[in-house]
């Protein structure tokens, strides 16, 4: 009898994001995939475990039907993505889950390698904790139940038993070559997943979003949540170009309703950006896709990119002020920045902004400051928060030896409180979405695609309400 393994996004707060990056609650509202757990989903099916992948956060499936589900499938293991700010939630449902059926509980994601011990501590229904990339560790986890063969045995685990912890030494990550052989994602998004449940502002709907590549080509950001725990320490590893170009006529083929593609690699490097480019142009495969980047392309590449298919580009700003990107080690200048932007613009790629207020060296003046030059680069999407200090990250290590930290992990300066940190981030949505200039120029770009129109009203509809409120 095959071995059964559950693998859960449970609900908690509508439109929480626990998937991505950081933990938020988008203005304008979205729903992101599940992706780390997805790739788990197919790696295990194809090692010939029996699986099954629930995402109860977007579909909006309460923690007593989920109990239900799991007693029905009977899981041998069942593997629950958790985040820092659910974690409560998470710890609950497994206690209701362990008094209804025995089961082997194993949390997983990049917040799991912040405290692995701490997380046990919590509650004995947690069996264990995987502290990095999972697909190998539920691999051999689930291979080493069915043989019953100690649990030591099983690297990036943290596991308890009769009241004692076990810290299982660091594994593998996932090579090139492995990379290669996981199944493609979006073939078990099609098998356990409703498309249609999710969607981002800047994308078309419905849209898949897939890994090209793990880990970061820059990877030194001090803030960054990915880079500092789920691969931390791990190179950076792709998929052959040819691997990616199969799954994207797989999507043209079997996933026909879909409209855009989203590489959610942490950053689209130069040269892997102009291959891929090359590669969707030379077998005519006709998509629109985004993905994330870094500010250093060049007007050739983005051309080329444009010319295959992109459409947006997610860029990390940041900030305006050239020795905050120095002190969070962002590699990159203030100058070359307005330069990529223009030269974006030039070859017809839109872009979503990231800025980050609250990181090392932030005063009111340093805000105001990004603020004016953040409106200056007139871009498409603007997305304005304040930093989540993560446990595992450099940046939570500056705050906490400065002082800067509040109780409940926020960053806290002497000038300048985690309430004024709020009130800008808000206030500058206000300040540029209301503005003469960005309202004319969206209207403006709307006029030559209509749909772009139906996206703003979209967004103006979820996002006014929360931007006039001042926390």
């Amino acid at each position: 009898m095959k071995m059964k393994i559950y693998l859960l996004n449970p609900s908690f707060v509508e439109n929480y994001v626990r998937s991505s990056r950081c933990t938020w609650i988008p203005v304008a509202g979205s729903n992101w995939y599940p992706i780390f757990l997805a790739y788990a989903t197919g790696y295990l099916e194809k090692n010939g475990f029996e699986v099954k992948l629930v995402d109860a956060l977007v579909d909006g499936i309460p923690h007593e039907k989920i109990i239900e589900d799991i007693k029905d499938f009977s899981p041998n293991i069942t593997v629950i993505y958790t985040s820092l700010d659910s974690l409560e939630n998470e710890i609950k449902l497994a206690e209701m889950i362990k008094k209804e059926i025995n089961t082997f509980i194993v949390f997983v994601g990049p917040w799991c390698a912040m405290d692995p011990e701490g997380i046990l501590k919590k509650s004995k229904a947690v069996d264990g904790v995987i502290r990095r990339e999972f697909e190998l560790p539920l691999l051999n986890l689930a291979k080493t139940m069915e043989k019953n063969i100690d649990l030591k045995e099983i690297k990036e685990l943290t596991w308890q038993k009769n009241n004692q912890i076990f810290n299982n030494p660091d594994g593998e990550f996932i090579n090139d070559k492995e990379l290669n052989e996981v199944p493609f994602v979006t073939g078990v998004y099609k098998k356990f997943l409703h498309i249609e449940n999710y969607h981002q502002t800047s994308l078309k709907y419905p849209f898949v979003d897939m890994f090209t590549a793990r880990g970061c080509a820059w990877g030194k950001c001090t803030f960054c949540l990915w880079p500092n725990t789920i691969h931390k320490g791990a190179k950076y590893r792709a998929r052959t170009i040819n691997n990616v170009i199969e799954e994207i006529k797989f999507i043209k083929r079997e996933l026909p309703q879909v409209k855009e593609i989203f590489f959610q690699d942490d950053m689209l490097p130069r040269a892997r950006m102009k291959e891929l480019a090359e590669a969707i142009i030379e077998n005519n495969l006709k998509i629109t896709w985004s993905g994330y980047a870094k500010a250093d392309l060049d007007l050739e590449t983005m051309r080329l990119a444009k010319k295959s298919g992109c459409k947006f580009l997610h860029i990390g700003y940041e900030s305006g002020v050239q020795e905050i990107l120095n002190n969070i080690n962002k590699g990159e200048i203030v100058p070359k920045v307005e330069e990529f932007t223009k030269n974006a613009k030039k070859a017809g790629i839109s872009i979503h902004g990231d800025f980050i207020f609250g990181l090392p060296g932030e005063t009111v003046e340093t805000i105001k400051k990004t603020i004016k030059w953040a409106k200056k680069l007139n871009i498409s999407d603007y997305q304005f928060v304040v930093p989540q200090p993560h446990p595992a990250t450099p940046f939570y290590n500056w705050l906490k030896l400065k002082g800067y930290l509040t109780e409940n992990g926020e960053p806290n300066y002497p000038n300048l409180s985690i309430n004024d940190l709020e009130y800008w981030r808000f206030y500058a949505y206000r300040h540029i979405y209301l503005s003469p200039k960005y309202l004319l120029t969206s209207l403006l770009r709307s006029l030559k695609e209509p749909k772009e129109l139906i996206r703003l009203v979209k967004i103006g509809i979820k996002g006014l309400p929360k931007i006039f409120r001042k926390k």
